[in-house]
């Protein structure tokens, strides 16, 4: 069992998710249990409901956010997480949208790439560490 607080437009849900038998999975949402079952394709989820269903928008993909206007280079997570694999290494040179950090967040890897060209300074997490929304990852210069 795994339980997520999960925000989806400002609106936070607490998410718990239990295998079950039969391969799928019962999934609650604020006390509305759902049994959802993956299916071929994996942009598709059937949901069959256990009550009403409230449709939810479906979450954007993954991308690092540069710190601000004084430290435009520097990567920080999008998500909460676990760093699964840093790809760089101190002094490293690094082009735009090259992936330095990989993430794993609800059982998913996501790649954490630099904003922009620059030269590594500075690794602020290592690999197994648990990150929080926002937290400094690599400072690119």
């Amino acid at each position: 069992m795994a339980t997520y607080k999960l925000t989806v437009e400002g609106t936070e849900y607490e998410v718990t998710v239990v295998e079950t038998a039969s391969g799928a999975a019962a999934v609650t949402v604020d006390g509305t249990t759902f049994e959802v079952a993956a299916v071929a394709s994996a942009a598709a989820l059937p949901i069959v409901p256990a009550g009403p269903v409230v449709a939810a928008p479906a979450a954007p993909r993954a991308q690092a956010r540069a710190a601000g206007p004084g430290d435009p280079g520097s990567v920080h997570a999008p998500i909460p997480g676990v760093i699964t694999k840093i790809l760089v290494k101190v002094g490293d040179q690094v082009q735009a949208g090259q992936v330095v950090v990989k993430l794993e967040a609800m059982k998913m890897e996501n790649d954490i790439a630099a904003p922009g060209p620059g030269t590594v300074r500075e690794i602020a997490v290592s690999e197994g560490a648990e990150v929080r929304d926002g937290q400094l990852l690599v400072a690119i210069a």
